[in-house]
């Protein structure tokens, strides 16, 4: 049984050996996929700004139409100003020009301060899709690397789960049955040893009993509070 006991702790590091690499290629993968979810939020980001550059565009444009319209009416007020006949009149439509002339300077400032913020937005559009660009060079990059590691990792699992085979193969049916059953519902930690009298896996003290049987090593011999597997360990 002592054979069988240094069998189950070579199949249980096997198996821990192989979850490492496993949850390896898992982080890797994460990777990826993180600086997949970056570049979809600096897209989202992008075309945001995008909307937001044609918005103000719209805006600017109708502004300078609104300007131009006011230089047609002043136009055609200082047409009328020739036919006009009384000072009453002439000083009405000039105080109507001078009005009009005052809304077009607040409009030709308001558009002014609308094209700096299109030109800000702007710069911010193009400063996104460099940083898209080279975030596509990047994750090309990361995959490549990811999909070697990958790689390698599968070749190394397969390595392991194939000596894995051999310890299995090693084993008697009842040994093997207790440790896989063990092994699903203890997280992969079916066999532990005994320190200080205390099982490793529960931390309770195991009897005397129970140590007497370990040192004979003819059976497996299971803790009284986990079940798991118990071994002495060598002095």
């Amino acid at each position: 049984m002592i054979e069988s006991i240094e069998v189950l702790k070579r199949l249980q590091s096997l198996k821990s050996k192989i979850n490492e690499l496993e949850e390896c290629q898992e982080r890797r993968k994460q990777d990826v996929q993180k600086k997949k979810t970056q570049i979809e939020d600096k897209k989202t980001l992008a075309e945001k700004k995008h909307e937001e550059k044609r918005s103000i565009q719209k805006e600017i444009d109708r502004k300078e139409l609104d300007l131009k319209t006011d230089e047609g009416e002043i136009s055609k007020y200082n047409v009328q100003l020739n036919s006009i006949k009384t000072n009453k009149e002439y000083t009405a439509l000039c105080s109507e020009i001078g009005s009009k002339k005052a809304d077009m300077s607040i409009l030709e400032d308001d558009i002014l301060s609308t094209m700096s913020r299109l030109e800000s937005v702007n710069e911010e559009y193009n400063k996104l899709q460099e940083d898209l660009r080279c975030e596509d060079e990047s994750l090309k990059d990361l995959t490549k690397s990811v999909d070697a590691d990958v790689k390698e990792t599968n070749i190394e699992i397969e390595k392991t789960q194939n000596d894995q085979k051999k310890y299995i193969d090693a084993l008697d049916e009842y040994s093997l049955n207790h440790y896989n059953r063990l092994s699903n519902i203890k997280g992969g930690k079916a066999i532990v040893a005994v320190v200080d009298n205390m099982c490793g896996g529960c931390s309770m003290k195991i009897t005397a009993q129970t140590l007497n049987v370990l040192m004979g090593g003819k059976e497996l011999v299971f803790c009284q509070s986990c079940s798991r597997i118990l071994y002495l360990e060598e002095k």
